[in-house]
This record gives structure tokens, C-alpha cells and sequence, in this order.
């Protein structure tokens, strides 16, 4: 899960947060993995990005709604 910025940080349903990852007919597995790797590719000095906060900026929609999908996922992974 991403550590949000506070004032980044926005509530949705999964409903809403589903939406926002299924993009353009893709996969919600496809759109976590590829915002895995801008996050990665940002982290390891590609200058895309002047800081967290420009990351968090651009794809604030896309972070909240994969945060909340992990969310409501890691049941089915995580015994209790």
C-alpha cells in the first residue's frame, strides 16, 4: 500500500476505487502493476517526477483507489 501524503489522502468506495483502475479496458491487476512500476521507476531516480509530492499530485486518484482495493484484498491473502 502507498503511504499517502495527508493532503493527498481522499475516501472512496470500492465501487468508485474500481472505476478509477479498470481505466481504459484494462485488468485492475494490470493498472496496480503498472502504477507499481511509475512508483518504482520513480523511486529509483528516473527524474519523471521532481519529489513524492509531484508523484502523489499526478496520480493521487490512482494511489487512493489502489489503497483501497489492497484494502478490501488482503483478507483473501491474510489469514486471520
Amino acid at each position: 500500500m502507498y503511504n499517502i501524503p495527508d493532503f493527498y489522502k481522499r475516501h472512496m468506495s470500492l465501487d468508485e476505487a474500481v472505476l478509477i483502475m479498470r481505466g481504459n479496458n484494462n485488468t485492475i491487476i494490470d493498472m496496480m502493476e503498472n502504477l507499481d512500476e511509475k512508483w518504482e521507476l520513480h523511486c529509483s531516480g528516473h527524474h519523471f517526477f521532481a519529489n513524492d509530492d509531484e508523484f502523489f499530485q499526478v496520480w493521487e486518484h490512482e494511489v487512493n483507489a489502489y489503497n483501497v482495493i489492497k484494502q478490501h484484498m488482503m483478507p483473501l491473502f491474510v489469514g486471520e
